[in-house]
């Protein structure tokens, strides 16, 4: 599928460009007719647009910055990172986890979740991922698997490739952070399309914990069982890869969910949570109105 669209990529900028350039070397012919007038523009605008979508806003990676409070009063606070949908392959390899991984550090966070989405469609692509083992946070640095650890059919050797690099891979279980005399759990859940299992990770979760979810898909806010998270920290959506501004996202987004929840802070059913729109991209290369993103999220607890 990559190919077939960087085929159509090149072939529509390569084409169009050979237009432009003859339509420029007709001067007269361009100034006496408004209809080619406003075709040329028109494929100038569009070959402009599929140009950076393609080549110049994938590259580009921004830091957010937001906050949340899991309880009225807090009197604990962390910065976390958190990131995801790193999709290691044709399109995004070392050169490009190593700039993800340096803007984590320079951040200086207390503690890094990565949501799934580590490869795009085959083993060979955990090559790519070795600059992972460069993260480093006071209170570890853990991560969920995503759908496509499992359309590779490599989630076994993924999960290993992490856990050599000091990252912990949370596999529908939870974990307990102690944190200045309190205690913070964390959830991790597998993709729900494959073998997550929200009542497993959750069973020995009470109300009175003070938990944050993490999982792949947001899809999991429709479980009863994951309302005992005080957070879900979720990926998978792209944000859409191309989002247009007052429309949103162009693509469908591959949820239940659907378009509303493409990107940001949403709550459902009383639910709070988060949905980070990620560092790769699948099938196109292309991003547009969406530019790749890293979380930086001071947490209060």
């Amino acid at each position: 599928m990559e190919l077939a669209f960087d085929f159509i990529i090149f072939f529509y900028l390569i084409t169009v460009g050979i237009f432009l350039l003859q339509e420029s070397h007709h001067r007269v012919r361009l100034r006496n007719s408004k209809l080619r007038q406003t075709i040329f523009v028109l494929f100038i605008l569009s070959w402009i647009t599929i140009f950076y979508g393609s080549f110049i806003e994938p590259r580009l990676l921004i830091i957010k910055q937001t906050s949340v409070n899991l309880i009225e009063a807090p009197t604990q606070t962390i910065r976390a990172v958190v990131f995801s949908d790193i999709h290691a392959g044709p399109f995004k390899k070392s050169d490009w986890v190593s700039k993800v991984v340096k803007r984590v550090q320079e951040i200086q966070p207390d503690i890094i979740f990565i949501l799934g989405d580590f490869v795009v469609k085959s083993a060979t692509d955990i090559q790519y991922l070795s600059p992972l083992a460069e993260l480093r946070a006071p209170y570890g640095v853990y991560a969920v698997t995503g759908n496509h650890e499992y359309y590779a059919n490599a989630s076994n050797e993924v999960i290993a490739a992490l856990e050599s690099f000091g990252i912990e891979v949370i596999e529908n279980e939870t974990l307990n952070l102690e944190i200045e005399n309190k205690t913070l759990r964390i959830a991790g859940v597998s993709d729900i399309w494959f073998e997550g299992d929200i009542g497993k990770t959750m069973q020995s979760v009470v109300e009175e914990d003070t938990t944050i979810m993490l999982a792949h898909n947001p899809d999991v806010v429709f479980s009863d069982t994951t309302r005992l998270a005080d957070l879900v920290l979720a990926a998978h959506t792209h944000g859409g890869q191309i989002s247009l501004p007052f429309i949103g996202p162009v693509p469908a987004v591959p949820t239940r969910l659907g378009r509303a929840f493409d990107k940001g802070w949403f709550e459902y059913n009383g639910q709070p949570f988060f949905i980070t729109s990620g560092v790769g991209e699948t099938g196109t290369r292309a991003r547009l109105f969406n530019i790749p993103e890293i979380v930086e999220m001071k947490i209060g607890f």
